[in-house]
């Protein structure tokens, strides 16, 4: 946080446009700061006032003769232009521009703001805004802020920092959580993020001590990859970070033409990036509620298994249902576990899971017999959480219970949830002790259920990045791909599938037995097994099949002379002005399942791998998975895990099983081979990926270079 310590803890602050309209940006922020009591310096700005709320006013930023950390400017937008020469002349650090009239107006505005960038540039100045809310820290009681940030209800202070894009929905958020008394640390909007962006803030938070998990609402970055480096190192810290995309249904806008580009959308490479550094995705109000009163407790299911104990069976079924949804499961009690309840549960009750307790169990005189239950549910090896189902339980029923729990909840790393379905009106009293013993308490069962799902997907995400990174530094990167990398820069289109397979195979991912065929040059061809494969080699011609450039089920050396002609020949009509190399003679794969891999370069995220159903099922299924590259084994083995064709791969109506494990090191190797040729290659297309009994196998691949003016 110290680069933008002036910023968020400012000792003064200029506000420029402030005016007896109560209405104006500048007015509103200057009177928050009044009202809330900052300590710092306020500086009001406008030549045609003296004085201002009491204070002396100036005429311009370069009047203020002291030492001031950040101007809040809320002038027109053509105003602004001459306010940030201001700052810069003054050396001021930081400004918050409320401002709108630049991009989102159209091409003036644009012109604008690319002159404000450059004048902010040039003088040092960083930037908030513009077309912004503001931003206000709640422990200094700093408003640089207008609008709904600045009035009633005033948010109390607590260790949630909370970043939004769009400041009036954003402020939503805010408010829907302090509603259920969550307390804030920081709230910040960044609007156009002109200059200083939503990335840049998470990684200062993540070293403010008084910052303990992240909100934010972003609609899109412009850096992928530092927001993949930002949720790791959150990750490692132990800060979550909660993150709502807005405008997910959104295409990526890539012009490719593999089958690996059609494969995903943008917001798929944000999915694969929430999964490889932790961040919880969120898409409700109440989701965002429901999960920061879960992360408070900073306990972890340790399993996926949870004991439902409780009155009511109905809300057991609807918590397994939602449960099951997101792979949270009623876990088997021991018998041993069961042998402790039958002591305590009363007989017409249950001691398998859901633990049934029956109507009335929830008073003051059987609170050591719950005391025992809870205890013994959560000594349970298999049981990774607990799940305390009040429902309607009344006043004094959820006082008694309320009581036992905050006495077990200290004795306990595993969490403990409450749902209660009780007016807060009554059971007021409960609900503060529980909150007091760090256990939250949700409305509906599903909410619970799929707030310890989010738990749980946290917990072992970090644990699996931590197992994975100490794997991954032992595990070498691509092979020897030196030379293949100077000859894709030296290349001036798509490679050919001979050249494509070459730099593959030097990156550890294997490929079928070949033999390149040039006129009068066919050597080699004695060493292949039939049936074969002939398939024409052009750079110009990617996709040989509708050139008619491919014949399969070659059973012998005449046929093969044969295809050889005709692939050639079909090659011809169809481009008559391509490069034509030779033909390309592949050992038929005949057996395994097919899929499609491949690499998309893309100019937010960088180089993300995706895998999918190939053959029939490609098109079929639109069955896929991405992560972003590089990264290990085990990350392959999730891909190919979420595929619905996975179960295929461990043999289906008596087919022998195939070789995930080589599958998950080919996509392995291939993520290390795109990051290190993240600076020369657009796209790889490996089409089919032959999964088989004892390895895998690339048919097809093609390999496209980036364009020149891309390669740095």
């Amino acid at each position: 946080m110290s680069k933008f310590r002036q910023l968020l803890e400012p000792g003064s602050i200029a506000v420029v446009g402030v005016s007896d309209e109560a209405a104006r940006p500048g007015s509103q922020a200057v009177r928050a700061l009044l009202a809330n009591g900052y300590q710092g310096k306020i500086y009001p700005v406008n030549p045609k006032y003296p004085q201002f709320e009491g204070l002396s006013c100036y005429p311009s930023v370069t009047a203020i003769s002291e030492t001031v950390d950040v101007v809040v400017i809320g002038v027109p937008a053509k105003a602004v232009l001459t306010v940030l020469e201001e700052c810069a002349a003054k050396k001021v650090p930081f400004a918050v521009i409320l401002s709108g009239g630049f991009r989102e107006t159209g091409a003036e505005g644009i012109e604008r703001e690319q002159r404000m960038l450059q004048i902010a540039r040039e003088g040092g100045v960083r930037l908030i805004g513009p077309n912004c809310l503001g931003l206000v820290n709640i422990h200094s009681d700093v408003y640089a802020a207008f609008g709904s940030m600045t009035r009633a209800p005033k948010l109390k202070r607590g260790g949630v920092s909370l970043l939004t894009q769009s400041g009036g929905f954003g402020y939503s958020i805010a408010l829907a959580c302090a509603q259920a008394g969550i307390g804030f640390r920081h709230v910040i909007a960044t609007g156009n993020e002109s200059d200083i962006d939503t990335v840049q803030l998470i990684e200062a938070l993540l070293e403010d001590d008084a910052t303990e998990c992240i909100v934010a609402y972003i609609e899109g970055t412009n850096d992928g990859r530092a927001l993949l480096d930002a949720g790791r190192r959150a990750l490692a810290a132990g800060k979550p970070i909660l993150l709502w995309k807005g405008g997910v249904t959104e295409q990526g806008a890539r012009a490719a033409a593999s089958h690996t580009a059609s494969m995903t959308g943008s917001y798929d490479f944000y999915q694969a990036l929430f999964k490889q550094t932790g961040i919880v995705e969120i898409g409700e109000l109440h989701e965002a509620v429901d999960y920061l009163r879960a992360f408070a407790s900073a306990k972890y299911p340790q399993g996926r298994g949870v004991v439902i104990m409780g009155v009511s069976g109905g809300s057991a079924i609807v918590f397994a249902d939602a449960g099951e949804r997101v792979g949270m499961k009623m876990c088997e009690l021991d018998a041993d576990t069961q042998a402790r309840l039958s002591g305590v549960v009363p007989a017409i009750g249950a001691v398998h899971n859901p633990i049934d307790l029956t109507a009335g169990y929830f008073n003051k005189a059987n609170q050591e017999k719950l005391e025992k239950a809870i205890r013994a549910a959560l000594d349970d090896p298999n049981a990774g959480a607990l799940c305390i189902n009040l429902a309607t339980t009344g006043k004094s029923g959820s006082i008694a219970a309320a009581e036992v729990l905050r006495r077990v909840a200290p004795d306990t790393d595993k969490p403990i949830v409450v749902f209660s379905s009780a007016p807060p009106s009554e059971v007021g009293a409960a609900l503060q002790m529980l909150d007091e013993a760090g256990i939250p308490v949700f409305p509906s069962p599903a909410r619970a259920a799929r707030a310890l799902a989010a738990l749980a997907a946290y917990h072992e995400r970090r644990a699996d990045i931590a197992a994975e990174a100490g794997r991954q530094a032992q595990q070498a990167s691509a092979q020897n791909i030196g030379a293949a990398l100077d000859s894709i820069v030296q290349s001036h289109g798509s490679l050919s599938e001979a050249q494509s397979k070459a730099i593959l195979q030097a990156a550890g991912i294997p490929v079928t037995r070949d033999i390149f065929v040039t006129s009068g040059n066919t050597a080699g061809l004695e060493n292949l097994s039939f049936p074969l494969v002939a398939k024409v080699v052009s750079p110009d011609i990617p996709h040989k099949t509708e050139a008619g450039g491919v014949k399969v089920g070659i059973a012998n050396r005449a046929e093969l002379d044969s295809a050889i002609a005709e692939v050639l020949d079909n090659a011809r009509r169809h481009a008559p002005h391509a490069r034509i190399d030779g033909v390309l003679v592949s050992e038929m794969v005949r057996s395994g399942f097919e899929l499609i891999a491949g690499v998309v370069n893309d100019e937010v995220f960088g180089p993300v791998v995706v895998v999918g159903a190939g053959g029939i099922y490609a098109e079929l299924l639109g069955d896929s998975s991405c992560r972003l590259a590089p990264f290990g084994v085990d990350t392959a083995r999730q891909m190919l895990d979420e595929l619905q064709c996975r179960r295929i791969l461990d043999g289906v109506r008596g087919a022998a099983p195939l070789d995930v494990d080589a599958a998950a090191r080919a996509l392995a190797a291939l993520s290390h081979f795109a990051w290190d040729a993240r600076h020369c290659v657009r796209e790889v297309d490996i089409n089919p990926l032959f999964v088989v009994e004892d390895g895998v196998l690339a048919a097809d691949a093609l390999v496209v270079p980036s364009m020149r003016a891309d390669l740095h």
